[in-house]
């Protein structure tokens, strides 16, 4: 198999999570899980929190490595899900995490 046709990093977040992630779009947290899976990659979740203190799951993402491009990556689609500048969140907080910066 050629490489360029092998799936490195997958990300994704359900429709109704982006409406909730835009508008409640105070604080998130992402944290990660490390190749727990059967194919040994690294789960890094983005979790939002409401303004009653409740939390969501706003994003998943599957990285191939533990790498700061793998992690801008996810970030960078994250961005993306907000559909406005304004919207943009007002905290990110990395949990514990051994990624290679």
């Amino acid at each position: 198999m050629k490489d360029e046709n092998v799936v490195r990093d997958l990300f994704w977040s359900h429709p109704n999570v982006v409406k909730l992630t835009n508008s409640c779009n105070l604080v998130f947290l992402i944290d990660s899980t490390y190749k727990t899976n059967r194919y040994k990659l690294l789960l890094l979740d983005i979790v939002g929190v409401t303004p009653t203190g409740m939390t969501f799951s706003a994003a998943f993402a599957y990285l191939e490595g533990e790498h700061f491009n793998n992690v801008v990556w996810a970030l960078q689609r994250f961005w993306g899900l907000f559909m406005r500048v304004d919207a943009l969140p007002g905290l990110l907080l990395l949990l514990s995490t051994k990624i290679c910066l």
